[in-house]
């Protein structure tokens, strides 16, 4: 199965729809499979059977209920009875409670983690439709678990977080993992060959700080208290130098080339490691898929992962970030349905390895975005489905070192592109051996193709990266931009442009404009990207401790 290193879908939050919006029959089919889940159900000890929410806000219940209230109805209409089921919202204060205990009136805000806790065959036989409507409802993502006769003897605080940590460790959700495990201090000297790449931070210097593609995006913890307000958001692409000295880039190439291995002259990699297969983006509507480029094999890119090189660069990245847990994307919890190869025909990597040559044909793409991910994916049942950068959420990040000895000269091309599509226009990256750049997933970007003279390949390693946040008290500000650094330049849409005329703007305000540009004229289909349009434009687009439940 091939792998992508990019994602030129859009990041779009799920719309909300209200029960009666949804299509015919919904109810029906979930009523069928429930019935026959229930033929082989015995009834428990529970007299009341409980649909228990953790985490969700007093204008989420009453909906939540109704939904519960629909399919008990349809199911019994089936012939299957299933008694009363009672719906309540778990308050904060009401977390140390026992399990036993009865539950306060809703007038929680959704504080604490998003939790659904079933009790009861009744209730329990209505988890799978209930998880599948509340998506199409565009409720925010849970984790969903039942009270066992272990948790029942335990405080309602305690069940909701094992069930949450079950979760994780089920799909790898946790910050740090034994396979991401690295040591700080152990790892960030580095040794290659007899020369030593000693770390010091000090060293790092920011060629680039940027802040562009600005927008009002929805700040989803307002819907849990019945609001859906909107906050001013920018992307950040950070170009920085000191991180990766020679010691560490030579180190790094080799593993994804060999030993030896003249790259001043060979035209392409080493094909016993790569092949082309790597894409960036996915398969359209069309059936189309974007070209391929040259990209590691799925075993080589195992091994380089396990390298003391990869394991230095990723304790380096820590060091410059020490207010984030660092650790590599878990891609299998962001399919749909944690299904390798769901989304698009393609695996989602944590890393990737490439070989740009000349001839190379390059798609503007985002990397990722927490938004765009199915409800169904592991990782949105536990952290929601967001755009990037909300406060207090996993920030996803790219992080790619060029790789190629040597001066790379201008006349060789081969930048990295980052485009503002309110202003259509952009910034540049280009290669230094050593360089890195570290950009938020959902930047628009692409690879500019090496130059005829250029002769060989441009090689980069790129690690899909998730930055939780330390921080418990309160939400942490998510951003890329070190304090140390100064305020970012604000470039585009950013600074207050939009087709080149200035505008001023508060904060909480929202320029019509910015949602309105023309991305046709950027060679970008709105559907691929982050803009709405409407369905009559779809002609147009010829041109382009046990398993959670």
């Amino acid at each position: 199965m091939s792998c992508h290193w990019a994602n030129s879908l859009a990041p779009t939050l799920f719309p909300r729809k209200g029960v009666d919006a949804r299509a015919d029959g919904t109810l029906e089919r979930a009523a069928s499979r429930v019935a026959r889940a229930s033929d082989a159900a015995t009834p428990n000890a529970v007299a009341v059977a409980r649909v228990a929410l953790f985490g969700y806000g007093a204008a989420e219940i009453p909906r939540v209920r109704e939904l519960v209230d629909a399919l008990r109805a349809a199911v019994e209409d089936s012939g299957v009875e299933l008694g009363e089921i009672e719906t309540r919202g778990v308050r904060a204060s009401e977390m140390t409670s026992s399990v036993r205990g009865t539950y306060g009136e809703e007038d929680e805000d959704g504080v604490g983690e998003r939790v659904v806790m079933l009790d009861g065959d009744a209730a329990k036989a209505l988890m799978p439709d209930l998880k599948l409507e509340m998506n199409e409802e565009g409720f925010e993502g849970a984790v969903f678990g039942v009270f066992t006769e272990k948790l029942r003897l335990g405080t309602l605080g305690e069940a909701a977080k094992s069930v949450v940590e079950a979760h994780e460790r089920y799909w790898n959700l946790k910050p740090t993992t034994e396979a991401d495990s690295y040591d700080v201090n152990e790892h960030v000297d580095f040794e290659y060959e007899g020369a030593k790449d000693a770390w010091d931070l000090g060293r790092v210097t920011t060629a680039m700080a940027v802040s562009m593609d600005r927008a009002e995006v929805l700040d989803t913890a307002s819907m849990a208290r019945g609001e859906e307000r909107l906050r001013s958001d920018s992307s950040h692409v950070v170009a920085i130098d000191g991180v990766v000295g020679e010691p560490l880039r030579a180190a790094l190439l080799d593993a994804l080339t060999e030993v030896g291995y003249d790259h001043f002259t060979e035209t392409g990699p080493p094909p016993g490691k790569w092949n082309r297969e790597t894409r960036d983006g996915l398969e359209g509507e069309d059936g189309e898929s974007p070209p391929p480029s040259w990209g590691l094999t799925p075993e080589t890119l195992e091994e380089v992962m396990k390298t003391d090189a990869v394991r230095a660069f990723r304790a380096r990245l820590a060091a410059l970030y020490p207010e984030y847990d660092i650790r590599t994307m878990p891609s299998d919890a962001l399919e749909p349905d944690a299904v390798p190869g769901a989304w698009g025909g393609s695996s989602i990597c944590s890393a990737i390895g490439n070989a740009a040559v000349y001839g190379d044909m390059f798609n503007w793409h985002i990397d990722m975005d927490p938004s765009q991910l199915d409800p169904s994916a592991p990782w949105v049942e536990r952290y929601g489905s967001y755009v990037n950068r909300e406060r207090g959420r996993p920030l996803f990040v790219s992080a790619m070192v060029y790789l190629n000895p040597g001066h790379w000269p201008a006349a060789f091309d081969a930048e990295t592109l980052f485009l503002d599509p309110g202003t259509g226009t952009g910034v540049f990256v280009r290669p230094q051996p050593g360089r890195v750049v570290l950009m938020d997933q959902d930047i628009l970007h692409r690879v500019s193709t090496p130059s005829q003279i250029a002769g060989v390949p441009r090689y980069s390693f790129v690690l899909k990266l998730c930055f939780f946040p330390k921080r418990t008290d309160e939400p942490q500000k998510m951003t890329l931009i070190r304090e140390e650094w100064g305020a970012p330049c604000r470039f585009g849409t950013a600074a207050g442009h939009v087709g080149g005329e200035e505008i001023f703007f508060a904060d909480d305000e929202c320029d019509p404009a910015l949602d309105d540009c023309e991305l046709w004229d950027l060679g970008i289909n709105p559907q691929d990207f982050f803009f709405s349009q409407d369905d009559d434009d779809d002609d147009d687009d010829d041109d382009d401790d046990a398993r959670p439940e």
